[in-house]
């Protein structure tokens, strides 16, 4: 059954922590996927952290199944975090997912069945499995420019100016990033 499977290929993002480990030098910083480590290469819990998941077990009372969204009072809080206290709230929909990727897949899953062969523009650059998760659930990837690596600055204008040519229905990823 598996054997017409072919292997995905190398994410470059992730091939990017093995040439941290092998690279000698010392001081280096490991930037790769978004995740602090320390000088050891450890990936501390953070003080806020320790003491948020304190809360949380005191304040939970249950274990029991959430449904399909998750925890609707954390999706509020994060709403209103995104969006501002005075988020009209019936506008706005918000679901936990199990990480980046799998939002993702959630969320192409969603375009799918609302507008089939819906097309999601991605920046340039791109996380190397944002347009295979896109492409996995039937719909058309286009991209439009953002990032300069040799300027170090957004193309805003070139953006802009691509992005206008985009139909209505069409969808645009947008991260928020510290480029």
């Amino acid at each position: 059954m598996f054997e017409t499977l072919q292997p995905a290929p190398a994410d470059k993002i992730l091939a990017l922590i093995g040439l941290y480990r092998n690279d000698p030098r010392p001081g280096k910083v490991d930037l790769g996927v978004g995740v602090y480590k320390d000088i050891d290469g450890r990936t501390p819990v953070m003080r806020a952290v320790r003491e948020a998941e304190k809360r949380l077990l005191a304040s939970q009372d249950t274990k029991t199944y959430l449904g399909l969204a998750g925890d609707t009072g954390f999706n509020a809080a994060m709403i209103n975090l995104a969006f501002g206290d005075k988020a009209d709230h019936s506008r706005i929909r918000a679901a936990q997912a199990p990480g980046g990727s799998g939002a993702l897949r959630l969320v192409a899953e969603l375009l799918q069945r609302a507008r089939p062969g819906a097309t999601v523009w991605l920046s340039d650059p791109t996380w190397p499995n944002h347009p295979p998760v896109m492409r996995a659930a039937g719909l058309e990837v286009r991209n439009y420019p953002y990032f300069d690596a040799a300027s170090g600055a957004v193309r805003f204008d070139e953006m802009l100016a691509t992005l206008r040519t985009a139909n209505s229905g069409d969808v645009v990823l947008l991260h928020g990033c510290c480029h």
